[in-house]
């Protein structure tokens, strides 16, 4: 395949599908082969740009609209250390230096109003004292070569960026921050590891394991990569090693360990803990490619200044250009106070503000947690009882049940917006599905953090998938659904029954006085890829299934 832009012509309707489908959703990334981590190139090993053509801004002054003073633009270009072109916009105050440093890596897709809104943001944080240079990553829209997929060629390019802006404009190298939203925040977290320039980071939906969106429990999340491969294809280029990831992804294939290692934050937890790297970290609850709580344990490990704020919605809606219109202060803002705080060393510290902020997915004010461990403890066996076919079992695998994830990649946002992904219990039964249920609740209840679901099996095929879903049944058996997540296995055929445990995403949901919670385990659902035969019978021991939450009661109800 060439490696330049790909042609309009016969993509033009595949363009207008995956533009409508991201308004509603973002995407980092896919996988692509193996390769080492390199060393980060000391200031004074690379060659300055000032004579490239191509590296000189061409500038304007412009007055913010909020007052706060005149900012110079401009486009450039910044030359890789393996000389593919960087394209970036610089925002600089027009007042004399030194100014603390932003270098934003962007995002693996932008729609238009989302561009338009990034923007005005960053003439405002040039306005307000800030040295801001966005650039597109390699790959992707004005800028040259091969996507990285936040790799190490990724990480070299944004310190080669913050070499440039050191050399070019009136930023202060002791003070250098990076603040970035999905794809960009995975490549800001890995810079940060590698850089040591680089005092703080505000990543905004990114990731801490780079594999466990992709994978769950063993069971590939089939429909993200074709859409992740759609979206990259609009503005993207893609090289040899990740068409074959591609190809490896729809045939089946798994994403090295080593390679998707590297482009995982939480492999490099060391590094960030041996500069106490400033760490910020915002993501949703209902986010398909970041399962929630993933960057919860990776936010307990950091030693230095750390925060999480999680919100409803899926990927990227905290941050998007509706959150603008919530009202209060927005993501935006906390992650410019971040960088206050941490870079330009401004903003009060406020020793009350926790380390982990959650907005519910029920409304409510935000509440404060001194770590992610401490939502776990909370954790408590929830009593269930077969529900609607007995206490064992016979699904048919493929057979579709009226449990369901919800719409792929719209589901987070309609629920940010109060539309929840539903179903009535009557309509579970075998062979579709196996339900169990928890007595009424006796008062209001909190589920705050991460369940976990186990079960007995007793396949007829040595390989099969079990998809998990909890739910919240009003006492007319109205479902909403809490969370959700699949289990496969393999090699099981003849072995008799077997213990799976299915770790589920977080969530955070205030379950009602006299509502009850279930189980539901079925064998099909659009978001996952099945290892079931079709017309396979999958025995589900009822009785033997067991409910872990955590869960504690809730002043008020």
């Amino acid at each position: 395949m060439a490696s330049g832009r790909f042609p309009v012509r016969g993509r033009s309707w595949r363009r207008l599908l995956v533009i409508a489908s991201a308004l509603a959703a973002g995407a980092p990334i896919l996988p692509h082969p193996a390769a080492a981590v390199p060393s980060v190139a000391a200031p004074d090993a690379v060659a300055s740009d000032a004579a490239a053509p191509d590296a000189v801004a061409s500038d304007a002054v412009t007055s913010d609209d909020r007052g706060y003073g005149e900012v110079v633009t401009g486009s450039v270009r910044v030359r890789a250390a393996d000389g593919v072109p960087l394209a970036a916009r610089v925002h600089r105050p027009a007042r004399p230096g030194p100014h603390p440093l932003v270098v934003m890596p962007g995002a693996w897709f932008h729609a238009p109003p989302d561009a338009v809104v990034l923007d005005r943001r960053l003439r405002a944080l040039a306005a307000s004292g800030y040295v801001v240079v966005g650039y597109d990553p390699r790959g992707l829209r004005r800028s040259g070569g091969h996507v990285d997929l936040a790799g190490p060629a990724d990480v070299a390019d944004a310190s080669r960026v913050i070499d440039w802006a050191l050399a070019h404009t009136p930023a202060d190298p002791a003070r250098v921050g990076m603040l970035a939203a999905s794809y960009g925040a995975g490549v800001s977290l890995n810079t940060a590891a590698f850089d040591p320039r680089v005092r703080a980071v505000a990543a905004l939906s990114g990731w801490a394991d780079f594999a466990d969106g992709y994978v769950r429990n063993g069971t590939r999340a089939a429909p993200m990569g074709t859409y992740q491969e759609l979206i990259g294809r609009i503005d993207g280029r893609f090289g040899p090693g990740t068409e074959a990831a591609l190809a490896a992804l729809r045939r089946g294939g798994d994403t090295p360990a080593a390679w998707a290692a590297q482009r995982s934050p939480r492999t490099h937890v060391a590094r960030l803990n041996e500069r106490r790297t400033a760490v910020l970290m915002v993501n949703e609850w209902d986010d398909p490619l970041v399962p929630a709580g993933q960057t919860g344990v990776f936010l307990d490990s950091l030693r230095g200044p750390r925060q999480l704020r999680m919100y409803p919605g899926g990927h990227g809606d905290s941050n998007s250009l509706t959150s603008d219109l919530s009202g209060g202060p927005g993501v935006w803002e906390h992650a410019v106070r971040w960088m206050d705080r941490h870079v330009r060393g401004t903003a009060p510290r406020s020793p009350a503000e926790p380390p982990v902020v959650l907005q519910t997915r029920t409304g409510g004010a935000p509440e404060h947690y001194p770590s992610w461990s401490a939502l776990r403890r909370a954790s408590r066996s929830v009593p269930l009882t077969p529900a609607g076919g007995g206490t064992r079992v016979s699904l048919t695998a493929g057979l579709p049940s009226a449990a369901e994830s919800g719409a792929f990649p719209v589901a987070g946002s309609a629920d940010r917006a109060g539309v929840r992904q539903g179903t009535l219990l009557p309509l579970l039964s075998a062979p579709a599905s196996a339900v169990a249920t928890s007595a009424p609740l006796t008062g209001r209840q909190a589920l705050r953090g991460a369940p976990v679901v186990t079960t007995r099996l007793t396949p007829t095929a040595p390989d099969g998938t079990v998809i998990g879903y909890l739910y919240d049944v009003d006492p007319l058996g109205r479902a909403r659904l809490l969370t959700h997540a699949p289990y496969s296995f393999s090699g099981r055929a003849g072995t008799g029954p077997f213990e799976v445990r299915i770790p589920m995403p977080a969530t955070a949901w205030d379950v009602p006085a006299g509502h009850r919670l279930a189980v539901v385990l079925d064998t099909v659902d659009h978001r996952y890829a099945s290892d079931n035969p079709i017309g396979g019978r999958l025995g589900v021991d009822v009785s033997a299934t067991r409910l872990v939450a955590p869960l504690f009661p809730r002043p008020g109800g």
